[in-house]
């Protein structure tokens, strides 16, 4: 019997699903809180608030492991505060650090990986020799994707609430994302409100765009400005910074031919905009015409279109390979192996865009799922993820 220890979990009752299920299983589930909103989501035989402060964190859970002889310790991400230490605590202690994500292979997949993900992950610049024994054929998820919009709100809404109804009890609380309820729920609506109007405005706006520039543009796909892999595995500190450097850098070096598609992030949307930069380095930089900035573009659609893609650490990368398109990592990311991403400076790529290889991507493909990929959705139709995962966790 193992002794399981969940932190914080993605929004909405996935965690709660699965130390019920590992309870069932006849394994000790223990959960510490560190907000309300933990609370209202928390399931497991042992449950926990946590009352202090961030730097007596490492100390209480160096206890609590200690006292409760826990081997298994399980969050979602591994940048943030709290579980970036307890990663370090479950080194020191000897205990399995298990870290969810989403899914490096989208849509349809979860991430989990022992030690840690993306550039924690074990696989990180592991994957430079790959066997030839690996089988390359294609890794699809065996899980229905249907929209989740709609549920993740809500759970985003409950969350939230009972974050803030309980906030004088976790007042040394130490919170991820730098927004209150009321500023989420007022970007949530600005998200519903974007979203509808971009379906309007888009489309037409980028059909434009590919009969003028078609083969002859690049791809820039933006990520959350509070991206732990922007803030944590790149030299940026935000999105803004991105954008200008990329900017500055293609209008000093890519073709007068060549253009620039930049796709805002949906889960971005209505908390953050970035026209107004854009198009103030637009006029700036003289790239009048030959840069658009939307949000609803159909990236497989894009991929046909494109001539290559830049991004920091995106998983769109991953899906811009899948596609054979050449693609420029400005961070740390798993995929950035040479054979499969421009290796040179951002300033050479728009003018000499290495190919990718295609055998090698497809048995780097099928190394990553098999390795670190589960069949599954967090927020819809679950249990067969659960299932899943609890087997993956326990096989070790």
């Amino acid at each position: 019997m193992s002794q399981i220890l969940f932190l914080q979990g993605p929004l909405g009752p996935f965690f709660k699903l699965l130390s019920s299920y590992f309870s069932a299983k006849g394994h000790a589930t223990h959960k510490i809180n560190f907000n309300g909103g933990d609370r209202f989501y928390a399931g497991a035989e042992h449950i926990t608030d946590y009352y202090g402060t961030p730097d007596k964190w490492q100390a209480f859970l160096t206890q609590y492991i200690d006292e409760h002889k826990i081997d298994k310790v399980v969050v979602y991400g591994d940048c943030r505060f709290y579980h970036k230490v307890a990663r370090q605590v479950a080194q020191e202690s000897n205990v399995e650090f298990w870290s969810f994500e989403e899914g490096y292979l989208r849509a349809g997949f979860v991430t989990l990986e022992r030690g840690g993900c993306n550039a924690n992950s074990p696989l990180f610049n592991q994957l430079d020799n790959l066997s030839d024994e690996i089988d390359v054929a294609e890794s699809v998820s065996s899980h229905k994707v249907t929209p989740t919009f709609a549920r993740r709100a809500w759970f985003s809404f409950c969350y939230y609430s009972w974050l803030t109804i309980l906030r004088p009890r976790f007042k040394n609380y130490f919170h991820h994302r730098p927004w209150l309820f009321r500023q989420e729920t007022y970007f949530w609506i600005k998200s519903i409100i974007e979203k509808w109007s971009a379906k309007l405005t888009d489309p037409p706006r980028y059909k434009r765009f590919i009969s003028q520039f078609d083969k002859q543009f690049f791809l820039l796909p933006l990520q959350v400005e509070v991206d732990f892999q922007l803030r944590e595995h790149s030299e940026f500190d935000s999105v803004k910074q991105v954008i200008e450097h990329v900017l500055r850098s293609f209008s000093m070096h890519a073709s007068k031919e060549a253009a620039l598609l930049i796709k805002h992030h949906p889960q971005n949307r209505g908390f953050e905009h970035y026209g107004a930069l854009i198009n103030a380095l637009v006029t700036e930089l003289g790239l009048e015409g030959r840069v658009l900035y939307g949000h609803d573009f159909n990236l497989p659609d894009v991929y046909h279109h494109a001539k290559g893609v830049v991004t920091v650490n995106s998983t769109v990368g991953i899906s811009s390979l899948l596609h054979s398109l050449p693609t420029k990592v400005l961070g740390k990311a798993l995929y950035d192996i040479e054979g499969l991403t421009y290796q040179n400076h951002l300033d050479s790529f728009w003018l000499r865009p290495a190919e990718v290889d295609e055998r090698l991507f497809a048995k780097f493909r099928a190394y990553l799922c098999a390795e670190s990929q589960v069949a599954g959705d967090f927020y819809k139709d679950s249990k067969l993820l659960v299932e899943r995962a609890e087997l993956k966790i326990m096989a070790r």
